[in-house]
């Protein structure tokens, strides 16, 4: 059989020309997307920081309370009323009145910008520009800081001053 020249198909000029259009397309949404998901972990990395920052403070004042509301049986009075790591705020706390509180989900100790549970955590006797120490090394924990050294999208500034 003999092909005609109608017949329909595409020409190797017009498959380059696609693939190059695509190619371009391509190469203007990586850096698009690559900014957004990396804006997205930065959100997500202040909501951690202000969920841990939340259940610290609510476990202080658990272990300053007045009867009925505080810890039923404080771990270690010696370490402070702050947690001795974050891992203990993950962990159910049985208070005197009988009930069981959780202050924060495993998950929320993953930082985001190392996908690890490796904060950087300060004590209340440290210095507020201190480095701090590695998450469960320190005294107790007042504060916590991501362990990621890059810098933000605001370029000013590295996620671990947060």
């Amino acid at each position: 059989m003999r092909r005609s020249r109608n017949s329909r198909g595409f020409t190797l000029a017009e498959l380059i020309t696609v693939v190059g259009i695509v190619a371009i397309l391509a190469s203007i949404a990586l850096p698009v997307a690559s900014f957004g998901i990396r804006r997205q972990k930065e959100i997500e990395l202040r909501e951690k920081l202000r969920k841990i920052t939340e259940a610290i403070d609510r476990y202080h004042e658990l272990r300053v309370a007045n009867p009925p509301n505080n810890i039923k049986a404080p771990p270690d009075l010696a370490v402070g009323s702050y947690p001795k790591s974050l891992e203990e705020l993950a962990k159910p706390i049985e208070l005197s009145n009988g009930k069981s509180v959780r202050l924060l989900r495993e998950r929320d100790l993953i930082d985001p910008m190392t996908g690890k549970a490796d904060w950087i955590c300060l004590a209340d006797t440290d210095e507020p520009d201190a480095s701090g120490s590695q998450s469960g090394q320190s005294r107790n924990v007042f504060e916590v800081r991501s362990n990621s050294h890059t810098l933000s999208l605001d370029g000013k500034t590295h996620y671990n001053e947060w």
